[in-house]
């Protein structure tokens, strides 16, 4: 499936010219209401290997909201640019496109496995991946990049503001009785509260919501076929 970029751009660029390319597609992030609630929603996650530049993105497209599988596939990548902190949305986007261009159709809405604007220069790989295909994306982490907050209650649904240099920035939301939150963060084209919203209409008795839930068995899976060559689940 081809797919058509909104904000294309080379990813075989030295690190200087992946920071200017950085600023420039942070100024495109949007956080607005959608026009209609998505009819489908992917599950994205990337693993990075140990050893070599071998990527692995898993997509699993479920129908929303009643999250039936749909369609799940996964793409290897031999990343370009190298493992940079702060910048490695230039290694895993290009993954996670070559795993959607695999899709019979792209979903309406993506939640990906890693920061959105919750991130050191606004631009994680959830951001930076609705801005290059001008779709509604949701960053969900099981960790923060940055921001501090207050621990939320230990029940399942409660939640607290990720702040970072005075600005709200995101959502630290307990998926499930007394396990570790979730940092949730608008990607590209939601609001805070929209993406909140959908994470949680997505949760389903387990820690991870159902469409990373589902991505990550599909990774784990491809993982273990190449354990050979450490491949491993990597930061976003």
């Amino acid at each position: 499936m081809p797919i058509a970029l909104r904000h294309e751009h080379p990813w075989d660029v030295s690190p200087y010219e992946a920071q200017q390319l950085q600023r420039s597609l942070q100024a495109h992030v949007r956080q607005l209401e959608a026009d209609a609630q998505p009819a489908t929603i992917a599950g994205v996650e990337v693993a990075h290997s140990r050893f070599n530049d071998t990527l692995v993105a898993a997509v699993s497209v479920l129908r929303y909201p009643d999250l039936t599988v749909i369609e799940e596939v996964t793409a290897e990548y031999s990343a370009t640019f190298p493992f940079i902190p702060g910048l490695l949305s230039f290694r895993e986007v290009p993954a996670i496109l070559a795993a959607l261009e695999q899709l019979s159709a792209l979903p309406d809405a993506l939640l990906v496995d890693g920061p959105g604007v919750a991130h050191p220069h606004g631009l994680g790989v959830a951001s930076h991946l609705g801005v290059v295909l001008d779709r509604p994306t949701i960053g969900c982490s099981r960790s923060a990049l940055v921001g501090s907050y207050v621990e939320p209650e230990v029940s399942a649904g409660s939640h607290s503001a990720l702040v970072w240099q005075g600005e709200l920035i995101g959502t630290v939301f307990r998926s499930k009785n007394r396990v570790a939150p979730l940092f949730v963060s608008v990607g590209h084209r939601v609001t805070r509260q929209s993406a909140l919203d959908m994470v949680i209409a997505c949760c389903k008795g387990y820690r991870l919501p159902e469409p990373t839930r589902r991505a990550h068995v599909r990774l784990t899976a491809a993982r273990s076929a190449l354990k050979s060559e450490g491949v491993a689940n990597g930061p976003s």
